[in-house]
C-alpha cells in the first residue's frame, strides 16, 4: 500500500466494511493512523519532518456545539472555549424539564485528580425568561470520587455563568467544603440571581482539572393573551348610508389586545392577510403590526393595521339584520402565547329613531353592537353601550363600536355615560344630558307635547305627567317588551326593550353579586353615569339604571351601585333622569 499523508478523512462506508489504515498497510484496529517517517527505507526523502502529524478534530465553540441536532453518543470535538477534547455522552433526564445534553472533557490521564474525581452536569431549576429577574433558579453538578482516598475540596466558586447581555450572579457558598469518601457522590447546587437576556445561558464548572457545563435556553416573554373581535360599521338603513373604510389615515385601525400574567420581552409581530371581498369587490393586503416590547404583569398590546396597495379598503355595506362578515383573521403567536384577532364588517344595531330629529337640535344617529352575556347558566343579549353614549353616535369623532371598559377608568369616561331618561318617556330629546328644563308637566304618558325636548322639573310627588299618580294597567307598561302599538314609548332599538327589574336581577345574580357590579367584566361599559334631578347631571360616582317595572304612584324600580355597595332592588322617583341599557326581547 502506498503511504499517503492525510489530514484525516473518515469514510463511514469503508469503516463499516473493513479495517482502515492511514499511512499503514497493516492496521491493528478499525481505524489505524501511523506516524510518517521523514524518509523511506531507501533513504529517499519524501516528507517534510516539520509537517504536523496527528488526528485533527473539528474546532467548535460551546455556542456552535449547542446548535447541534441528532448528535450520536461518542462524538468527539475540540471545544475552543474549554480548551479540551470533548465527548458527547448522551442526554441525562431525557424528556424531562431538566434534561441535560452531556458534553464532557476527555480526562487528562496524567492528572491524579482527573483519575480520582469526576464531575457531570445534573439539572437546573427555575424559569429562565429574558428580562425577568430570576427567582428560585439554580444549576446542579454531581461530583464523584472514583478513588479510594477521601477528599475535602472548596467548590464554592467552581461555577461561572455566561449569558451575553445578561447580569447573572452565582452563589455557591453551600459548597465551600465538600467531603467525599472513596466511591461516593454528591450533587452540588449553585443558586443563580439577576436578570438574564434571552438566548443561551451556559453554566460552566471548572476546578482542579475537572470541567463540565450546562447550556440552558433563556426564552422570550409570555403572557395570557385575550382574543379580540374588532367591528367596522358599514351600514345602509332607511336609505341612509354610513360607509365603512379601513385605511392608513383617519380610518386606520389601532386595537388593544389585553393580557394578564405577563413577564419578559417579546419581538415585533408582523402578519399579512388578504381581505375578503368588500364593497365593489374590493380586496387588499392588510398587515397587522405589534412593536417589540416588555410585558408587564397586566396590560395591553397595541396592534396597528396597515393597508397595502391603494391604502384603502371599502367595507361591504350591511343591513342591520344582515350577518356580520369576516374581513380578515390574524393568528398571533408570541413565544407560544396565542391570540386570535378577527376584523369584521357590521351593520350594527341602529337606534329606534335613527336619522330622526327629536327636536330642532338633536338628530338620532346612534348605532350599537349586541353583546351576549353567558355566565353561570345565564344567556341573554344586551347592547354594548347605554342609550345615547357618545361612542355610539356616528355624528361625532368619538364614534367607536369597540370600546370595552370594565375597570375603574370606565367610570371616569364621559363618552360612556349616555342619556338620562325620565321613567317611561320616549326619546324626544329630553334625555340628552344638557337638554333645557321646564316646569310644565306633560298631559299624559305617551305624549309629552309642549315638554318635548325638555327635562320636566321634579315635583314633590315625583311625576312628570299630570295625574301620573293615578296611572294603572297599560299606562305603566310602556317600556316593557311587546308590540310597538302597545309600547310606543320604548326607546330601545327594534327587538330590544328596557329590562324589567327581574331581568336586571337575573343579570346581577349571574355577574354582579358581592358588590361587583362596579367592576364586573361580563357586560362591558356598565358605568357610573349618575342621574339627573333639578340640577345638572351627576356622573362618575354612582350608576342608576331604570327598569320598566313600576313600584307605586310616584316611584319605579331601578338598580344602583357605587364602588362600595349594590342596590339590586332600588326605588327611584319617576321624574328623575337615569340611564337606560337595553336587553334583547326573547
Amino acid at each position: 500500500m502506498k503511504k499517503l499523508l492525510f489530514s484525516f478523512v473518515v469514510l463511514p462506508g469503508a469503516l463499516a466494511m473493513a479495517q482502515v489504515g492511514v499511512n499503514t498497510d497493516q492496521p491493528e484496529g478499525t481505524l489505524d493512523a501511523a506516524y510518517i517517517n521523514p524518509q523511506d527505507a531507501e533513504g529517499t526523502k519524501w516528507a517534510n519532518p516539520e509537517t504536523p502529524q496527528g488526528v485533527h478534530f473539528p474546532n467548535v465553540s460551546t455556542e456552535q456545539r449547542s446548535k447541534f441536532k441528532n448528535v450520536r453518543e461518542g462524538m468527539i470535538i475540540y471545544n475552543t472555549n474549554k480548551k479540551c477534547l470533548e465527548m458527547y455522552l448522551g442526554i441525562k433526564n431525557e424528556g424531562k424539564k431538566n434534561e441535560v445534553h452531556q458534553w464532557e472533557c476527555i480526562l487528562n490521564v496524567g492528572s491524579e485528580a482527573s483519575q480520582g474525581v469526576a464531575v457531570s452536569p445534573e439539572s437546573s431549576s427555575g424559569q429562565f425568561i429574558g428580562g425577568v429577574e430570576l427567582s428560585g433558579a439554580s444549576v446542579s453538578f454531581t461530583i464523584t470520587n472514583n478513588g479510594f482516598s477521601p477528599i475535602d475540596v472548596d467548590f464554592s466558586d467552581a461555577v461561572t455563568v455566561e449569558n451575553e447581555g445578561g447580569n447573572i450572579t452565582v452563589n455557591g457558598d453551600a459548597n465551600k467544603s465538600v467531603s467525599l469518601k472513596g466511591g461516593a457522590s454528591q450533587t452540588l447546587t449553585y443558586k443563580l440571581s439577576g436578570t438574564p437576556k434571552a438566548g443561551t445561558l451556559t453554566a460552566r464548572f471548572s476546578r482542579s482539572g475537572l470541567s463540565a457545563e450546562q447550556v440552558l435556553t433563556v426564552g422570550k416573554g409570555i403572557a395570557d393573551l385575550q382574543d379580540q373581535e374588532y367591528y367596522v360599521l358599514s351600514l345602509i338603513h332607511n336609505n341612509i348610508k354610513k360607509e365603512g373604510y379601513i385605511d392608513n389615515a383617519s380610518n386606520q385601525i389601532s386595537l388593544k389586545i389585553p393580557y394578564t400574567n405577563g413577564k419578559g420581552s417579546y419581538d415585533a409581530v408582523n402578519i399579512e392577510k388578504t381581505t375578503a371581498e368588500g364593497q365593489e369587490r374590493d380586496t387588499n393586503k392588510i398587515i397587522l403590526s405589534i412593536p417589540e416590547g416588555e410585558f408587564s404583569q397586566t396590560g395591553v398590546l397595541t396592534a396597528t393595521l396597515k393597508v397595502e396597495g391603494d391604502e384603502s379598503y371599502k367595507v361591504k355595506l350591511m343591513k342591520p339584520e344582515q350577518e356580520d362578515y369576516v374581513i380578515a383573521t390574524y393568528d398571533i403567536d408570541i413565544n407560544g402565547s396565542k391570540s386570535k384577532v378577527i376584523i369584521k364588517g357590521t351593520g350594527g344595531v341602529p337606534d329606534r329613531n335613527f336619522d330622526k330629529k327629536t327636536n330642532e337640535k338633536y338628530r338620532h344617529q346612534f348605532v350599537y353592537l349586541p353583546v351576549t352575556v353567558t355566565a353561570n347558566d345565564y344567556n341573554r343579549t344586551w347592547l354594548n353601550y347605554n342609550l345615547g353614549a357618545a361612542y355610539a353616535d356616528t355624528n361625532t369623532p368619538h364614534f367607536n363600536l369597540n370600546v370595552k371598559k370594565t375597570d375603574q377608568a370606565a367610570h371616569d369616561d364621559e363618552n360612556l355615560y349616555g342619556s338620562l331618561y325620565q321613567w317611561q318617556r320616549a326619546s324626544d330629546g329630553h334625555e340628552f344630558r344638557n337638554s333645557p328644563i321646564t316646569l310644565e308637566k306633560a298631559p299624559n304618558w305617551k305624549n309629552a307635547d309642549k315638554a318635548a325636548g325638555r327635562f320636566i322639573k321634579i315635583d314633590n310627588i315625583n311625576n312628570w305627567v299630570k295625574n301620573g299618580e293615578r296611572a294603572s294597567g297599560e299606562d305603566l307598561e310602556l317600556w316593557q317588551a311587546g308590540g310597538d302599538n302597545k309600547n310606543n314609548n320604548n326607546p330601545c332599538p327594534l327587538g330590544y326593550h328596557v329590562p324589567t327589574i327581574k331581568e336586571w336581577q337575573e343579570l346581577f345574580n349571574a355577574v354582579g353579586s358581592n358588590n361587583k357590579m362596579w367592576s364586573q367584566d361580563q357586560l362591558p361599559n356598565l358605568v357610573a353615569a349618575g342621574f339627573r334631578g333639578n340640577g345638572k347631571p351627576s356622573g362618575g360616582t354612582a350608576g342608576n339604571y331604570w327598569s320598566s317595572t313600576n313600584r307605586d304612584y310616584r316611584e319605579a324600580k331601578s338598580i344602583a351601585f357605587t364602588n362600595k355597595i349594590n342596590y339590586p332592588d332600588n326605588n327611584f322617583g319617576r321624574s328623575y333622569g337615569a340611564s337606560v341599557r337595553c336587553i334583547k326581547s326573547k
